[in-house]
């Protein structure tokens, strides 16, 4: 029975630990449409970084969340923007900003890369590879092996 407890125990927590990326390809494109913006935002409107490897803690994001949007729904992203730019708590500033392509709130430029003559498009860095769960795993298999090295009597 111990045998399998281990194991058992390492793969639950290790398929407790991971994710499932829920980025969605359409809703830049969804936004700039809902909200009659001049440009295709990037991630950052809504997310903490770029790409969107983030939750969603930008406040135009929560409040998007907070009005019904639905992952990978285009048809629920322009309802809660709807939503937002009917509410009367929404700052006037807020929405003018958001139709300029800037941040509701700090006013940061957040339009996509434009393309055409002269225009630069840079390569981003790739995000660090994110290690921690299968070192969580090896970790959880050299304790076992210590723990069972202890447990068995010597011989000698």
């Amino acid at each position: 029975m111990r045998r399998r407890t281990i194991p058992a125990l390492v793969l639950g927590l290790t398929a407790l630990w991971s994710t499932q990326a829920r980025a969605s390809e359409v809703f830049p494109g969804a936004l700039q449409e809902a909200a009659d913006m001049d440009c295709v935002p990037v991630c950052t409107m809504c997310h903490l970084g770029t790409p969107g490897l983030t939750t969603w803690t930008q406040p135009l994001g929560l409040a998007l969340k907070g009005r019904g949007l639905k992952q990978r729904d285009t048809d629920s992203l322009k309802a809660a923007y709807s939503a937002y730019a009917k509410d009367p708590t929404t700052p006037a500033a807020a929405l003018a900003n958001v139709k300029a392509g800037r941040d509701p709130v700090t006013g940061a430029d957040v339009c996509g890369p434009t393309y055409g003559c002269g225009a630069h498009v840079a390569k981003e860095a790739a995000a660090p590879r994110d290690f921690t769960g299968p070192l969580w795993v090896v970790g959880a298999m050299v304790a076992s092996v210590l723990l069972r090295r202890r447990r068995k009597p010597h011989v000698g």
